[in-house]
């Protein structure tokens, strides 16, 4: 787990860096993905449309890639958190979709199936649904960080509070240099203030 934990995110990044140095019009559907991926966790709503458009276009180059139909699946679970989504109904319906599509095609995807899991439980409101999708990811990689996140999150928002602060725990040891490591930190601190509810 250390060892995962200490390469995991530099490699992320390497790739991400490596992805950015290629000229655009001779990207595949991975590297679409990865610029996506290197954009989709910024703080601002221009920044979750650029990811869109690359996830995308990404899926555009190859409809059955399951990771980028769980990142949009992510671009509108960030964007309903950040209350920017303009039509709510029908966003709502795009994410079901997407996030199903996701969870079909990348059933045996641990990062797929925690990131649909978690828009299905927030943005669609099937918090069971989502939750199942998790549980099965972290059956099939009890060390991806994301997967212990968002299940902690989950926790949190049905009251567990106690079970929620011990996921986001394990998620920052598991992937202690973690670029998002701040939303594992803001989540904990919303457990913790569900536990003094």
């Amino acid at each position: 787990m250390s060892v995962v934990a200490a390469i995991a995110p530099k490699l992320d990044q390497a790739e991400i860096e490596r992805s950015r140095r290629k000229p655009t019009e001779k990207l595949d559907a991975y590297d679409y993905y990865l610029r996506g991926l290197a954009v989709v966790e910024g703080a601002t709503k221009d920044k979750n449309e650029e990811a869109l458009r690359l996830f995308y276009k990404a899926i555009e180059i190859d409809a059955d890639f399951a990771l980028a139909h769980a990142m949009v699946a992510r671009c509108f679970t960030l964007r309903k958190a950040n209350g920017w989504m303009a039509d709510v109904t029908r966003k709502t319906a795009d994410t079901a979709k997407v996030a199903r599509r996701a969870a079909e095609l990348g059933r045996d995807d641990a990062a797929v199936l925690s990131r649909a899991g978690y828009a299905l439980a927030r943005v669609v409101f099937e918090p069971e649904e989502g939750a199942d999708l998790i549980e099965r990811a972290l059956a099939l990689n009890p060390h991806l960080a994301s997967a212990w996140q968002f299940g902690g999150l989950l926790k949190a928002f049905s009251g567990e509070a106690e079970t929620a602060i011990a996921h986001l725990a394990h998620a920052m040891r598991l992937s202690p240099l973690d670029p998002g490591l701040y939303s594992m930190q803001t989540a904990t601190a919303y457990a913790h203030f569900v536990a003094y509810l």
